[in-house]
């Protein structure tokens, strides 16, 4: 199979090749073992490829059904007359040792294994079961991603386990052990018009596992910034020498699940997973630059920070702000967050002198532009004129909109103008009640504007990536110094 072997502290690992991976993003056809002729679970998969247009060829395996959903099927997989480069196997944990020999015999190149029923269920006889499936593998010359899992979302390749998802293909990579999750957050992910290479569900991962994944991704240049739900691994120690290869290379955002007793629980029942002290997660991720979170908002925010956000500048932000309350607590997330309070220069304030109200204003940081700006929209746009010309500024946080949709309308247009005059970081956060319309944000996020829903979360957003990126110049200036 011509697998690249790394020997970390704990277990050989074997890494996939280029033609692994061809076959799990770009496969040229595929093969659903089990597709049930009726409305059940496993018809999911043929709905999702159908959906996204899948053009390579789909061969569908059913024992006693001539066809399903209009698409002939074949009785066993070896009577496909075509080469197979995916197997997805939607059958009976019972006939899986049957499937995974005609895998083998057809000499397919990736098997996803949808069936459950293993390692999940704790005990040690299931947990021989998934040995026994990567021997085979192995022996068999073909590599599996779960059992227990949804697979994979490529939509570039319009490969998904799932109708209804995205078409537009992005540079975000996505491993999670949930395939409930890869559909949740890829969702969510495309209202904010952010958009993926690939994701893959790897389940109980009996063969293919995270630090596979990972040093694929990392690696993969058309990979710009990779997120993860994990909920545990059997091999840390592979997963230490793929940071110590590559962490510095990209941003990684990290939700470690089952760090207390209960989660500890739900996450062996769903995946079989041992999840592991959560001070040694820790202590790991801050060694390597990883950046860790704990809820699906917050890697959300901090992906869209990845994605949109400069990368550059030493974290001095300008907060430019109509309602007062709101730009105090602005402020407080700024210095929590470790970032810094921009000071204005001299020039930028005897600027902002000809332009905002004597009264009811302020023309410090924050600057306060008064709330006659949720009318006169001009003081919101003018300001940022003279402040993305300010030298001591790295991020601007603009707080506010107006009063109805129109004017929103023409705000949001006055802000993309803003935008295409400069590289500093604008950031639009609308509270409740201000511009919290799709149709009206939208324009923002395909003019790479990063929306997020209070100061609190894009200050601490913002600051992740700032210490990612600080972690990265170091290991960059080391590695330059060594040499």
């Amino acid at each position: 199979m011509g697998r690249a072997r790394v020997l970390s502290c704990y277990q050989e690992v074997l890494f996939m090749n280029q033609e692994t991976i061809q076959a799990l993003v770009n496969p040229g056809s595929i093969a659903l073992i089990g597709v049930p002729r009726g409305l059940k679970a496993g018809k999911v998969f043929l709905l999702g490829l159908l959906d996204l247009g899948y053009s390579g060829d789909l061969y569908l395996v059913h024992p006693s059904a001539e066809a399903i959903d209009g698409i002939k099927t074949h009785q066993s997989l070896t009577d496909i007359p075509g080469e197979v480069e995916m197997v997805i196997v939607l059958s009976p944990k019972e006939s899986i040792w049957e499937v995974l020999d005609a895998c083998a015999a057809k000499k397919v190149t990736v098997v996803v294994l949808y069936t459950s029923g293993f390692s999940e269920l704790g005990g040690g006889h299931d947990r021989r079961d998934e040995e026994r499936m990567r021997e085979i593998a192995r022996s068999g010359g073909f590599r599996i991603i779960g059992p227990n899992c949804m697979g994979i979302y490529s939509p570039g390749a319009s490969l998904a386990p799932f109708p209804m998802m995205p078409r537009v293909a992005g540079n975000i990579g996505f491993l999670t052990q949930s395939g409930s999750l890869m559909t949740l957050f890829i969702n969510a992910c495309a209202l904010k018009q952010l958009h993926f290479h690939s994701s893959i569900s790897y389940g109980n991962s009996c063969d293919i596992g995270l630090a596979e994944l990972l040093e694929w991704m990392y690696t993969d240049e058309q990979v710009g910034v990779i997120c993860s739900y994990t909920e545990g691994l059997e091999d840390p120690g592979a997963l230490h020498d793929v940071f110590k290869r590559h962490a510095w290379r990209k941003p990684l955002v990290m939700w470690k699940v089952g760090s207390t007793d209960a989660g500890g629980r739900a996450a062996a029942s769903h995946t079989g997973s041992l999840t592991g002290k959560a001070h040694l997660w820790d202590a790991l991720f801050r060694q390597f630059g990883i950046i860790s979170v704990s809820d699906i908002e917050e890697m959300l925010d901090t992906v869209m920070a990845c994605s949109r956000f400069s990368r550059s500048g030493r974290g001095r932000v300008v907060i430019i702000s109509g309602p007062g309350g709101p730009a105090v607590s602005a402020s407080d997330a700024v210095e929590r967050n470790g970032l810094e309070m921009a000071t204005l220069s001299e020039s930028s304030r005897k600027r902002l002198e000809n332009i905002l109200p004597p009264t009811g204003t302020s023309r410090g940081n924050p600057v306060d532009v008064g709330l006659g700006a949720s009318f006169e929209l001009g003081f919101y746009l003018d300001t940022l004129e003279v402040l993305i010309e300010d030298a001591g500024i790295d991020a601007l946080v603009i707080l506010g909109g107006g009063i109805s949709d129109d004017m929103n309308r023409t705000y949001v247009d006055g802000l993309i103008r803003v935008k295409e005059k400069t590289t500093k970081d604008l950031i639009v956060v609308t509270y409740p009640g201000f511009m919290q319309r799709d149709e009206i944000l939208a324009p923002l996020h395909a003019h790479g504007i990063p929306v997020y829903s209070t100061p609190e979360r894009a200050m601490k957003a913002y600051a992740r990536l700032l210490r990612f990126e600080r972690f990265q110049e170091g290991r960059i200036s080391a590695v330059s110094c060594s040499r």
